[in-house]
């Protein structure tokens, strides 16, 4: 008992004299860099961007995208997400190619497990071979949604850009009812660690040893705060980032209530979702640091919003009053591009500084 509760000052101690870094987000652009409003996409949403670096060292997205259905009879009607990886053409403009069925990689047919949508990706390299971590949805046969952790991958020596060379595999968490938005981090070769959102509502922690495989620890990592912007859920953004200091960063996404009447379009939201982040231990990544009390990113552009302030953006947003992250990549020295999406509809970007 005396060793488990000095184990415990010590860990407190250590957290209360970390001092955490200033951590700001500038937009790059104030319009989205890939809409289907602005001749970038055949498809109607956008959103849920995720980095990919490919074999030549240029730049890509995996985007999730998603139409109407045939038979829509409002903006809210919408058919199975599937997954677009999508080149970029012009780093200094943020441009990318015009985005296309050609380019989906993973869709929702592909199978059962996800008929209803393939969601959230999150990708990272290891020895080069990739990992895209992805939300499977379908309907149960009570007519539910269930949503599942799910991975694909693709091997060192075949090209991501083509459907046929990923390998998906069964969902991650079976045992468990509500698994999604899974993002890894690989500390060193005996630990590494699978955050992903556990019955839609904190953010959880899973392990591996073989990256295929993964097990549960039935215990949360970031839970969500009454009276704070993550006081109705927490979702892991990228994965964690080491910074200058040997600590990790890792944004996350996150939500609370507005409050009654909301001011759009969308029957029964209540929400809004923004940024915060959390500094990770260096040494011991299950250990957080510090947490921000403010988001850092918060939906304010007319496509982030999508209410009845947005003129032409209210009635263009799948869901108002969201920003959300999934991709960013490192530029310089605690410096990262972020791509984000805005109200479920069309994907951004910014640019994240950590400053000691």
């Amino acid at each position: 008992m005396i060793f488990l509760l000095l184990v415990l000052f010590v860990n407190l101690s250590a957290s209360l004299s970390y001092i955490p870094p200033k951590i700001t987000v500038h937009r790059l652009s104030i319009n989205p860099i890939i809409s289907f409003w602005h001749n970038q996409s055949q498809f109607r949403f956008n959103y849920n961007s995720a980095f990919i670096s490919l074999p030549d060292d240029s730049i890509a997205l995996v985007v999730r995208v998603q139409d109407l259905l045939p038979n829509a009879t409002s903006n809210y009607d919408v058919g199975p997400s599937k997954l677009a990886l999508v080149r970029q053409l012009d780093s200094k403009q943020n441009k990318f190619e015009y985005v296309h069925s050609e380019q989906i990689i993973i869709d929702s047919d592909d199978r059962p497990y996800q008929v209803a949508g393939v969601e959230d990706p999150r990708i990272i390299v290891v020895n080069g071979s990739y990992y895209l971590f992805y939300t499977a949805v379908y309907w149960t046969p009570s007519h539910e949604w269930s949503a599942h952790a799910a991975l694909a991958t693709c091997a060192s020596n075949k090209d991501p850009t083509k459907k046929e060379n990923w390998i998906l595999h069964p969902p991650l968490f079976p045992e468990l009812s509500w698994s999604k938005a899974a993002t890894l981090l690989v500390h060193n070769v005996t630990h590494q660690y699978l955050f992903f959102n556990e019955s839609n509502i904190e953010l959880a922690l899973a392990t591996t040893s073989d990256l295929l495989h993964y097990t549960y620890t039935n215990r949360s990592f970031i839970e969500k705060r009454v009276d704070y912007f993550d006081s109705e859920l927490v979702e892991p953004g990228p994965e964690p980032r080491r910074l200058s200091d040997g600590n990790y960063l890792f944004l996350y996404n996150s939500a609370r209530r507005l409050p009654l009447p909301t001011n759009h379009l969308k029957p029964n939201w209540d929400r809004e979702y923004n940024l915060g982040w959390v500094i990770m231990d260096g040494n011991d990544p299950t250990k957080i640091l510090a947490r921000s009390d403010q988001p850092i990113l918060t939906p304010e552009l007319d496509w982030e919003r999508c209410d009845l302030t947005s003129n032409k953006w209210a009635e263009r947003g799948l869901t108002p009053q969201v920003v959300f992250a999934e991709g960013w990549k490192q530029t310089s020295i605690d410096q990262f591009t972020l791509w984000y999406q805005g109200c479920d509809a069309v994907t951004g970007v910014a640019q994240v500084t950590v400053e000691f």
